[in-house]
């Protein structure tokens, strides 16, 4: 099969991107730096290089396609300009979802994320919980309006539309930057990490990158129309988190609970500094109050649906250790 894709070079993207060639498709891939596609070199593979206020690339990329992954998105903490997230993340999904009718696209995948349905207030959250609260920084909000402009083109167009939401997505990665968690990850292994948000107490949902990819490509196999599919593995507090990355990568450090109120004061000063100086903060007030919350929620639908069991923590911190150790010794 051709198949069209939008963040190849992203680290859900780039691992989706080579899984796709391994099973013998062809792949036409939007990229904005071809160099950065340099890792998935392969003879099924096509680049096009634009970005997703490309119109006529999009088309001429998609042409052909039976299916399309669209994967692309700004999903930064921080813009200069706050319309970015509703140029890229809203127009763009509209931009891919235009091409797709007029290529006559037979299938859509489209990556949103599980934070559309905000925390979790009253239980695991599901695919049939309505948000409880009003949505906390601009990337949630311009997903949720991206998705929603989405499903009108499935009314509207009769596209054949399936939707993913990952939750913290980490594993090892091909092509930087890496996600937060695989990050953190990679601070704990070789920087001294020692940080814990608050009491740790809060709640988190944990997938791995393979499973994600695996969730794609079922999305894609056996999805239907109009559905949404959380993509969750499993829920554990930063205590339980880093008791485990303690035990798999047997590095075992006295860690330091930080208030979150600290924490806060610190995103200040970033924000502080990005706003005077154009410095991109690492974390913002408004993504940090996020901090304060349970983010759990319910696979069900995932595994029953798409057939997907999603990993354990441990089996899967130890394959992230053990992906990030390796990488890190061929480089030296």
């Amino acid at each position: 099969m051709k198949i069209f894709i939008t963040g190849a070079t992203g680290f859900i993207g780039a691992k989706l991107t080579q899984r796709l060639l391994r099973d013998g498709h062809q792949v036409h891939a939007l990229v904005r730096t071809p160099a950065k596609a340099a890792s998935l070199e392969d003879p099924g593979l096509m680049l096009f290089q634009g970005d997703l206020s490309d119109e006529q690339v999009i088309g001429a990329a998609m042409e052909g396609c039976e299916a399309v992954f669209h994967l692309a998105a700004y999903a930064k903490v921080w813009a200069r300009n706050p319309a970015t997230y509703f140029d890229l993340n809203v127009l763009g999904t509209e931009a891919v979802m235009q091409a797709a009718v007029s290529s006559n696209v037979r299938k859509i995948i489209i990556t949103s994320t599980a934070g559309v349905w905000g925390p979790s207030l009253r239980g695991a959250v599901t695919e049939d919980r309505a948000r409880d609260i009003d949505f906390l920084n601009e990337y949630e909000s311009s997903k949720a309006l991206a998705d929603s402009r989405a499903k009108d083109y499935i009314i509207s167009h009769k596209l054949d539309t399936v939707f993913v939401c990952p939750t913290r997505v980490y594993g090892p990665y091909l092509i930087g930057p890496t996600a937060s968690v695989t990050s953190l990850v990679e601070r704990y292994l070789f920087s001294g990490w020692k940080i814990i948000p608050g009491r740790g107490h809060q709640v988190g949902n944990y997938i791995h990158v393979d499973d994600v990819v695996e969730g794609h490509v079922k999305a894609l196999e056996k999805g239907r129309s109009g559905r949404t599919y959380i993509l969750g593995g499993v829920n554990a507090s930063y205590n339980e988190f880093f008791k485990v990355l303690a035990s798999v990568s047997g590095i075992h450090r006295r860690m330091v609970h930080l208030p979150l109120w600290i924490q806060h004061g610190f995103t200040w000063t970033q924000l502080l500094g990005a706003r005077c100086f154009g410095i991109e903060p690492a974390l913002t007030p408004s993504w940090m109050g996020k901090s304060i919350y349970h983010w759990e929620v319910s696979p069900d639908r995932m595994i029953t649906e798409l057939g997907i069991q999603p990993v354990s923590l441990e089996e899967g911190l130890k394959s992230t250790v053990e992906g990030l150790r390796t990488r890190t010794a061929a480089e030296k």
